[in-house]
């Protein structure tokens, strides 16, 4: 038996974007999430969605609403590739944005915000959402 300690799988927010983990690091731990629930209803307005919904979903803290709208906008999703309807792409952006909702309400932060920069073709402008 090894007495070595397993490394940590980095996050995937680290892995792909070290300048945002490390910004998110640099927060105060009380703003983590206040900084992730302002990326993701950026991202879910980018997104196309009511981000006055997404506030609602989300006061009502249960992720499974979100798996619910993933699983639906994921199944859309696939309809639409399988008929080479490019619209498919939205329903991929939609499906992110819900799962950087699902994320949040677990109180993942850095796997919030890694969901909502895929969920859009924009730049995720950090200091824009880091500022205090």
């Amino acid at each position: 038996m090894s007495t070595t300690e397993k490394k940590a799988m980095p996050a995937r927010l680290a892995s792909s974007h070290p300048d945002v983990q490390q910004a998110l690091d640099a927060v105060n731990p009380s703003r983590k999430l206040e900084v992730a629930t302002r990326i993701v209803l950026w991202a879910a307005n980018e997104a196309g969605l009511n981000t006055a919904d997404i506030i609602v979903a989300l006061s009502k803290n249960d992720p499974v609403l979100f798996d619910d709208l993933i699983a639906d906008m994921e199944e859309q999703q696939f309809r639409l590739f399988e008929l080479g309807d490019e619209k498919h792409l939205a329903f991929f952006n939609k499906a992110r944005a819900y799962n950087a909702s699902a994320w949040l309400v677990r109180g993942v932060p850095h796997e919030a915000i890694y969901e909502s920069i895929f969920s859009t073709e924009k730049i995720l402008i950090v200091d824009e959402f880091f500022q205090e």
